[in-house]
């Protein structure tokens, strides 16, 4: 299944797959519940560990959110980035559009020179997963970065 997926980069799973039984044999692997986003990338981010231990000096480690986002046709089966103010429609009512898909925050490690060594954290989610965010910064500040 690797092999056929990793061939295809870029490709949609039934495309990567080449027919249908196969395609969902990769949808049920995927759907598991053992099946992670930290158990797919555990072997990438042993990888880059030992690729920052055999560098010399010091490793920035670069972090990131980016959203993927998708056809709001079915909100409810991909998730819920945020609502934006899209204008105003000709009879002067607010035109806001529901922004659907999902957020990937990342840390990539890199060498002063700006070699990458690799991912060090991957996380994904949605907003509805994320409820209560803006009553915790209220409390914390964000900006704040801890002493030594």
């Amino acid at each position: 299944m690797l092999d056929q997926i990793s061939a295809a980069p870029g490709k949609p799973i039934p495309a990567a797959r080449r027919d249908w039984s196969a395609a969902k044999a990769a949808y049920r692997f995927v759907d598991h519940p053992r099946v992670t986003e930290h158990s797919i990338l555990a072997g990438h981010f042993a990888a880059t560990a030992a690729r920052v231990a055999a560098s010399e000096g010091p490793i920035l480690i670069l972090q990131d959110t980016t959203e993927f986002i998708y056809s709001p046709a079915q909100p409810g089966k991909i998730g819920f980035t945020q609502t934006i103010n899209a204008g105003r429609y000709k009879a002067g009512q607010p035109n806001v559009l529901t922004l659907c898909g999902v957020l990937m925050h990342s840390s990539l490690a890199v060498t002063l020179t700006g070699t990458p060594l690799g991912l060090t954290a991957a996380k994904f989610w949605t907003r509805t997963k994320s409820k209560g965010t803006l009553a915790l910064k209220r409390h914390i500040n964000p900006t704040l970065v801890p002493s030594r």
